[in-house]
């Protein structure tokens, strides 16, 4: 069977368009037993010359039948995502909802108040730290001074916390090992055909679950209706082209990254070239220092040396009149000799 690739987000929305396939599904994923439903497609559209892009958001509003047998309402939130950078946009719409007021009906009032969110996430791309495929995140009261769980439930938490569902598509494998598993068969990349837009499974795999067959049924018409798939053709340019531009911006982010790590460098090593200038100066300085201090002891030595000639000279002439005093005694002592 070759049906519509609900990983596009126009055959997902046409998918749960079909309200009493949304009701069930919904529940399958939940684990709880939705009996009214409706359904509040908001879709936020950007368009430029040539295209309409339109990011794709679905709520709905859900009562739901407890396991003790009363009703509840809730918001059912149900994104898709199949790029990381989704996250950004999933808080900006769960922050949307939790300012979201909505008309509760008691008896013969109409009432506005903020509903309980659940939130379900279908990704197409792998948690990295996540292996399983379908995962729930949810909340439980404990009361940290006793250590003990609390069972019972307050609507103050209730509208200021939520649980979440998230699907990891990627990690579909081709067994189903539970019942929830094999509704997400359509959902399954691994049925890829020679066209991405398309699915093909055989009939034999989606047969035998009711519900799995209103699914493959809707996608298989899904996949036979040209307008519906021309909207998928754009979504696809689109994205390519969203991809394209990620990817030019990644280089442009890359390649600033790098410039500024070498000009970065390039002022490292100026301040080294500048430090090291600047210690050769100095060392510069300390040698003229050094050698203008050898100069003075140099003329110190000069004049040290010059004051002993000048005293040797001194002595010279000292001696040599002590040498002529000598002689002349010598000469008197000697004539009186004589006489």
């Amino acid at each position: 069977m070759r049906i519509a690739n609900p990983i596009y987000d126009v055959v997902f929305k046409y998918l749960l368009e079909d309200i009493e396939i949304a009701r069930r599904f919904l529940s399958k994923i939940i684990g709880e037993e939705i009996i009214e439903l409706t359904f509040q497609p908001l879709e936020n559209i950007t368009r430029s010359d040539r295209f309409e892009i339109i990011i794709l958001r679905l709520d709905f509003k859900a009562t739901i039948k407890t396991a003790d047998g009363s009703l509840k309402k809730i918001l059912i939130e149900l994104q898709k995502g199949k790029q990381p950078g989704d996250i950004l946009r999933f808080r900006k719409y769960l922050g949307d909802n939790y300012r979201k007021e909505d008309s509760i009906q008691q008896g013969n009032e109409v009432s506005k108040s903020s509903l309980p969110i659940t939130t379900i996430y279908f990704l197409g791309f792998p948690l990295i730290n996540i292996p399983t495929t379908v995962m729930k995140v949810n909340r439980v009261y404990h009361d940290l001074i006793t250590g003990k769980t609390i069972e019972s439930k307050e609507e103050f938490v209730e509208k200021l916390t939520h649980d979440s569902f998230i699907i990891q598509i990627s990690r579909l494998g081709k067994e189903d090992r539970t019942e929830l598993e094999r509704l997400l068969k359509v959902f399954n990349q691994m049925y890829i055909s020679d066209d991405s837009k398309i699915l093909e499974i055989k009939e034999s795999e989606l047969t035998g679950d009711e519900l799995l067959e209103l699914m493959a049924n809707r996608l298989r018409k899904a996949a036979t209706e040209e307008e519906l798939l021309a909207k998928v053709e754009l979504e696809e340019e689109v994205e390519q082209m969203l991809d394209a531009h990620i990817r030019e911006k990644q280089i442009l982010v890359e390649a600033k990254n790098k410039l500024e790590q070498e000009r970065n460098q390039l002022a490292e090593e100026k301040d080294q070239i500048t430090q090291e200038k600047d210690q050769l100066a100095e060392e510069k300085d300390q040698i003229t220092q050094e050698k203008d201090q050898l100069a003075e002891e140099k003329d110190q030595i000069t004049q040290e040396k010059d004051q002993l000639a000048e005293k040797n000279n001194q002595l010279e002439d000292e001696l040599s009149e002590m040498k002529k005093m000598i002689e002349e005694l010598k000469k008197g002592i000697d004539k009186k000799e004589d006489n």
